[in-house]
């Protein structure tokens, strides 16, 4: 059973144990998902968590690996995706009360990319109410309250991705998407001591 450790890897260790057989997509996700039960709720860092969807993309992933289709990088990978993405058939809050009930019937394109590329969701990240579109003074102003670093509870995780930067930080995913306006990406990463890449248009 791995340490600790491995949930603070890159990516691109964790893909080169997947890739090598050494590593199991399933394992992976089933650690993710009962650190991110027992640490998500303490940190408001999820909208939701999606363990059947995540461990049917696993099982997947472990399936198509195992007879050599290895997609690339990201195959067999747990993610978060910022709750402002739709994901068909799971509620999208945007992180708003109006919106808590909201389901699309398709995906957003990052996530039909994501899909496409083999890696696992394992949850909704908590986000600031329409991603602070409306401008907002506080930090509770979310569906899921006050997003707590990891690395100091009494502090904020900055906006508006904020369960994004909470996650990566607490090593509750591999990865997270998050998005940006005007430092939704580098805000969070900033406060929280992780990498955020904001990509340039058509990256």
């Amino acid at each position: 059973m791995p340490g600790e450790e491995i949930f603070y890897l890159p990516v691109t260790e964790l893909a080169k144990r997947i890739e090598a057989k050494t590593l199991s997509p399933v394992d992976l996700t089933q650690l993710y998902l009962k650190r991110s039960e027992k640490y998500g709720p303490r940190l408001n860092a999820y909208a939701r968590l999606t363990p059947e969807l995540a461990l049917a993309q696993a099982q997947a992933a472990e399936k198509d690996i195992r007879r050599g289709h290895y997609r690339g990088p990201l195959h067999g990978i747990p993610y978060a995706a910022k709750d402002l993405l739709a994901v068909k058939g799971v509620p999208t809050t945007w992180g708003a009360k109006p919106y808590a009930s909201q389901v699309f019937d398709y995906d957003a394109t990052v996530i039909e990319h994501l899909n496409r590329a083999g890696a696992v969701m394992i949850g909704k990240a908590s986000m600031v109410e329409l991603a602070g579109g409306m401008n907002y003074r506080f930090a509770s102003a979310s569906l899921q309250g006050r997003r707590k670093n990891p690395w100091d509870t009494s502090c904020w995780t900055c906006g508006s991705s904020s369960g994004s930067g909470a996650i990566v930080a607490a090593g509750l995913a591999a990865f997270a998407i998050g998005t940006e306006t005007w430092g939704s990406i580098i805000c969070p990463s900033a406060f929280c001591g992780v990498s955020g890449l904001r990509p340039t248009y058509g990256a």
